[in-house]
């Protein structure tokens, strides 16, 4: 055996030792965790006390810092790049989310939600215009589906139905009052408000919460959970959810909009049945909801000022900062009201021009890739807002402009 050899078989090795240990390390923590979180939910599902579920989510607390310590630890760092995008981001979001955890089961009273699916081939604030919507309720960690349908079943108004500052009003104005334009601004808690709002007039409800989420992280949870079938016998899967609902469902039903809409529904419905029979990996289906937790695709909204005040410093409260940070946002939102941000691409720049006194130049590129119209209804290509019955085809290629 050559020096060569040696050398690089004792580096091998030395490597295999350290993530052996450091699996171990992390996996033992992980599974003390696994086992606490379980555990409370069994105990929510058997009706524990509130002083049962504070004893338990204050061990979880202590075990959550302590696995923390450890991804966060410059020499475990290498193997935690592999399981967690941002240890941090997740870090703080799952403390807070213990804090909040019995309360949003239902421990010790229903409680009851708005799931709204966004539909981001038409952009708004938080994500896109209302598609689809189910009102579920949740009794001691039991999840029950009251009510499911499209945007077309909820009822707008002539003004926003509560008060709203005055810099929202000032920049949007009346328009959230319609259902379609409540999520216009990109701070998350006022679109949950209206929606709430808008929700108790029609229904005489009152919610305990708004979860949102879009086409794009439906991709990631139904890569955990496995693909799900329509009563048609069609395959929703990972791969063809985003345009199976973002863009062939246009042409499909092109002469029929409110079989589109349906159809966002049945996919909708689909999957949340599959999420709710189980029978899939808890630990898989968390780390697949990694990277739509962090681009903002799954938020939610508290009625409980409490809650929300745990929520808030998480990326799932949607909480634009009004304090001076280095956070910058582009928002789009599509006032036309066709569907074609599906085929936009967007990239943004963010440069420093100076430290001394502070510049910043953020460039925001969108690009249309549609080269062509064809096939395409004027529902997806046209202004709405114009009210124009037919718009010119296009055939060209793909063009960008900058802001």
């Amino acid at each position: 055996m050559n020096k060569t050899f040696k050398c690089f078989l004792v580096a091998l090795l030395t490597v295999a030792a350290y993530y052996v240990v450091s699996a171990g390390v992390v996996g033992y923590q992980a599974l003390v965790l696994k086992g606490q979180v379980k555990s409370l939910v069994n105990d929510i599902h058997r009706g524990a006390t509130v002083n049962y579920e504070n004893r338990e989510t204050a061990k979880i607390d202590k075990s959550i810092i302590d696995l923390n310590s450890t991804l966060t630890n410059p020499f475990w760092r290498p193997l935690t790049n592999h399981f967690l995008k941002d240890a941090t981001s997740e870090i703080v979001l799952a403390l807070q989310l213990v804090k909040v955890a019995p309360s949003v089961m239902g421990s010790q009273s229903p409680k009851k939600y708005l799931l709204v699916f966004q539909n981001s081939a038409e952009s708004r604030g938080t994500g896109g215009i209302i598609g689809a919507y189910a009102e579920i309720q949740v009794y001691h960690g039991t999840v029950t589906v009251l009510r499911q349908g499209s945007n077309v079943g909820l009822k707008s108004l002539n003004e926003i139905p509560i008060a709203m500052p005055d810099e929202y009003n000032n920049l949007w104005g009346s328009d959230p009052a319609i259902w379609q334009n409540s999520n216009e601004s990109p701070h998350y808690p006022y679109a949950a408000r209206i929606w709430s709002a808008l929700w108790q007039k029609q229904f005489n409800e009152k919610l305990d919460g708004v979860f949102a989420t879009d086409p794009e992280a439906l991709s990631y949870l139904l890569n955990a959970i496995g693909p799900v079938t329509l009563a048609s016998g069609e395959i929703i899967d990972s791969a063809n959810v985003v345009s199976k609902t973002l863009s062939t469902a246009y042409q499909r039903f092109v002469t029929d909009n409110s079989a589109r809409k349906q159809y966002l529904v049945n996919v909708m419905k689909a999957v949340i049945q599959k999420v709710m029979a189980g029978g899939y990996s808890k630990i898989n289906l968390m780390r697949q909801l990694q990277t739509p937790l962090l681009d903002n695709r799954i938020l939610f909204s508290l009625a409980d000022p409490g809650d929300q005040a745990a929520i808030a410093p998480t990326l799932v409260s949607g909480v634009v900062s009004s304090a001076p940070n280095n956070e910058f946002r582009v928002v789009v939102v599509n006032t036309s009201g066709n569907k074609l941000d599906y085929y936009l691409t967007k990239e943004t720049k963010i440069q420093s021009l100076s430290c001394k006194v502070p510049i910043t130049r953020v460039t925001e590129t969108i690009t249309n890739t549609l080269t062509s119209s064809k096939g395409l209804p004027d529902y997806v290509v046209g202004r709405l807002d114009l009210k124009q019955s037919k718009v010119p085809t296009i055939e060209s290629t793909a063009s960008g402009a900058s802001i």
